[in-house]
């Protein structure tokens, strides 16, 4: 594997330690996990918006740039920011990041090599759990 390779693998499991941490912290503080939702939901519209821009800037290299590609790039940022305003339920806001972490992951595999196409596969697999772990508690 070269080094782009690698260095790709290896910072995508990185990232995904502040969802594995934040869905534990969940889960194993009962009395007062609760406080660990936001972190972890933060950290998730943090990524949903790092993905979105990613897509955006490849948008942005080529050499006639599709407007489609600029406005859909740009849906997940303020969908998740919405997720963050007063009164919106947590478990909602979770469903709604999960959601748009699996509308990157089907937008991102489609046309890229295998190597990218599993990165994101094992990227989007460990936030979705993670998240899912907390929307589903009681």
């Amino acid at each position: 594997m070269d080094r782009t390779r690698l260095t790709a693998w290896a910072l995508t499991l990185a990232g995904l330690i502040p969802f594995v941490a934040g869905a534990a912290a969940v889960w194993f503080d009962r009395e007062d996990g609760g406080r660990w939702i936001e972190p972890l939901a933060a950290y998730a519209a943090i990524i949903l918006s790092f993905l979105a821009g990613t897509r955006w800037g490849k948008g942005m290299a080529e050499r006639d740039p599709r407007p489609a590609t600029l406005v859909l790039s740009n849906l997940p940022p303020v969908a998740a920011w919405l997720t963050f305003l007063p009164g919106v339920p947590d478990r909602l806001q979770l469903l709604v990041l999960i959601g748009g972490l699996l509308a990157m992951l089907y937008w991102d595999v489609r046309g890229s090599g295998d190597w990218y196409a599993r990165l994101r596969w094992v990227a989007t697999t460990g936030a979705v759990l993670s998240l899912g772990a907390v929307a589903l508690l009681p």
